[in-house]
């Protein structure tokens, strides 16, 4: 069986030294023996795990205290507090893996029994003049000869090279290689500001002032987190180990009891334990929706956490990637080649994100926005209503107010092609009338017919001024769909065998995709057959996918002056 027991250090829940046995059953007493020691604690604790962090408790020469009840046997559940003499225990959560936790706090020093003389009387040398000379030498080797280093560099390293004692004494290792680099070295005084005082949270942000909080502190309350210390997570001086927290625990000792940290009107978290089909909950998406009419660019979209399986996508576009994913329909224009995921859409330099997809870098080149038969080279503008109408009421009144191109454009009418507007060049109106009314036309078969409505949801308001009968709903793609996650495709795409298309389908079915609200994300399940903890073939820590300070959270700078000006930090 597997036991932990986490000894509270006096500086705070966040300051806790935990320590893992294995065996039969856990011992804890003042003698060599037991597994636990306690010093001080003349007798023996016997403990039983009994499933469900349950224990059966039994003491040897010594006497318990159960909700205040004297025995020397007892029956614990998780949440239970008993006392020894000196030492305050509790029964807490065992962490996925274990079979009981004990939390366990010295409240005081124990009575010991001394033996033997310890009088200075009768000795012939004096004990106390002894013990001066002893400390005055530990202080003097392991203090001032060590301190001359911090006064002078060239001291320092030649105290090193010798077998005088250096700074090594006091020091707990080096520091992490970011803090020593070149031109960025810090001094022990950068982060060590008081002696005798555990490093604080300013002389981490003094530097840090981009870090964010965990979470947004708008929406949690702020107590939840100004308990821990910056170095609660993050231990210098810890070589090999990184500065940084990569186990489970800095996830799961929080998230595993979701309900301390829900929100109102928010859908409820899940439970998570572990990586695997019941530790953790299904991914939700975070979709773009439409507002209406508004913002800097005339609609407003605002993030929604979906919890109905049906949720579509609702980007305003039209798109068939089953179409253009079929080689007998759709090829490169200039080669003739088939497209592919690549066509459309390139990863950026982080390897997470894809570069945003424009109708000039990945449209145009097939779908282009000329707007008359005559004049083929003429396109309209992309993305602005307005400048796309006005350019096509320019163009014809110029033309219809020209008698010489009017007369050429009568001369040359080709047939009029299937579903494509009749020319006006044979009206008899003016000119200025006659470009507005040919404008018009054009502006129906683009907004209405088989033009920009091909492509784009059009709205039409039942206005009869051309300038507001229609409205080009705005498209807007989803950039991000999981932003509290981290998702390299580089290191995916690397296990291509014969395409990266091959790898790309894997995941997301766009070859059967006929419409552009269908959601390609894939499900958890895509990714437990690698990642899975215990099973996978490459399993991940938490932190593998989720970052601790999130771009969403408060600056920590903000955070942490408003905690202690609320008292709720030393």
């Amino acid at each position: 069986m597997y036991f932990l027991v986490r000894k509270l250090t006096g500086r705070g829940n966040a300051e806790a030294l935990e320590t893992e046995y294995q065996g039969d059953k856990l011992t804890l007493g003042g003698d060599a023996a037991a597994m636990v020691p306690l010093p001080g604690f003349s007798g023996g604790i016997t403990i039983t795990a009994t499933g469900s962090g349950s224990a059966r408790v039994s003491a040897r020469q010594a006497i318990i205290s159960v909700d205040g009840a004297a025995t020397n046997k007892a029956s614990v559940n998780v949440g239970d507090q008993f006392a020894l003499p000196g030492y305050a225990l509790e029964v807490i959560p065992p962490p996925p893996g274990f079979d009981f936790a004990l939390q366990l706090v010295a409240e005081g020093k124990p009575a010991s029994a001394f033996a033997g003389d310890i009088g200075l009387d009768g000795h012939t040398w004096n004990i106390r003049r002894a013990s001066w000379i002893l400390a005055l030498l530990v202080l003097v080797v392991g203090l001032v000869i060590p301190a001359l280093g911090l006064f002078s560099d060239e001291v320092a390293d030649t105290l090193r090279s010798t077998p005088l004692p250096d700074d090594g004494l006091w020091s707990s290792g080096p520091l992490v290689a970011a803090h020593q680099a070149s031109g960025v070295a810090l001094e022990c005084q950068a982060c060590h500001q008081e002696p005798f005082v555990m490093v604080q949270d300013g002389a981490c942000l003094d530097c840090h002032r981009g870090i964010n909080e965990h979470a947004d502190l708008a929406v949690h309350e702020a107590h939840h987190f100004a308990e821990v210390r910056c170095a609660s997570c993050h231990r210098e001086h810890n070589e090999p180990a990184l500065i940084s927290r990569q186990d489970k625990g800095l996830c799961v000792d929080c998230h595993a009891t979701p309900g301390d940290w829900e929100v109102a009107g928010q859908p409820a978290m899940g439970a998570i334990n572990a990586f695997t089909g019941a530790g953790h909950p299904e991914f939700r998406l975070a979709l773009l929706e439409p507002q209406g009419p508004g913002g800097a660019h005339g609609w407003d979209f605002r993030r929604v956490l979906p919890t109905d399986e049906t949720a579509r996508e609702q980007s305003n576009l039209k798109f068939n990637h089953e179409i253009h994913l079929d080689a007998s329909k759709v090829q490169h224009e200039g080669t003739g080649a088939a497209l592919d995921c690549a066509s459309c859409h390139t990863p950026k330099d982080d390897g997470e994100h894809f570069e945003p997809i424009t109708m000039d870098a990945h449209c145009r080149s097939c779908h282009g926005l000329n707007f008359d038969m005559f004049e083929p080279e003429l396109e309209l503008p992309h993305g602005d209503l307005r400048a796309a109408i006005v350019a096509m009421e320019a163009h014809f009144i110029r033309e219809f107010t020209d008698p010489e191109l009017r007369r050429q454009r009568a001369a040359d009418k080709p047939r009029r092609l299937p579903g494509k507007r009749d020319s006006a060049s044979s009206c008899e109106g003016s000119g200025l009338d006659c470009g507005r009314a040919e404008a018009l036309k054009e502006a129906e078969y683009q907004f209405a017919n088989t033009g920009c409505i091909t492509c784009h949801e059009v709205l039409e308001t039942g206005l009869a001024d051309i300038n507001d009968r229609w409205f080009v709903q705005p498209v807007k793609l989803t950039g991000d769909w999981f932003p509290h996650a981290r998702f390299n495709h580089n290191s995916h795409l690397s296990q291509a065998v014969d395409s990266a298309d091959e790898v790309c389908e894997t995941c997301h079915e766009a070859s059967v995709s006929s419409t552009a609200t269908d959601i390609l994300m894939p499900a958890m399940d895509n990714c437990l057959g690698c990642h899975a903890e215990g099973k996978g073939a490459a399993a991940l820590d938490c932190v593998s996918c989720h970052a601790f300070h999130q771009d969403s959270g408060t600056l920590s700078r903000l955070a942490r002056d408003s905690a202690i000006l609320q008292g709720d930090t030393p």
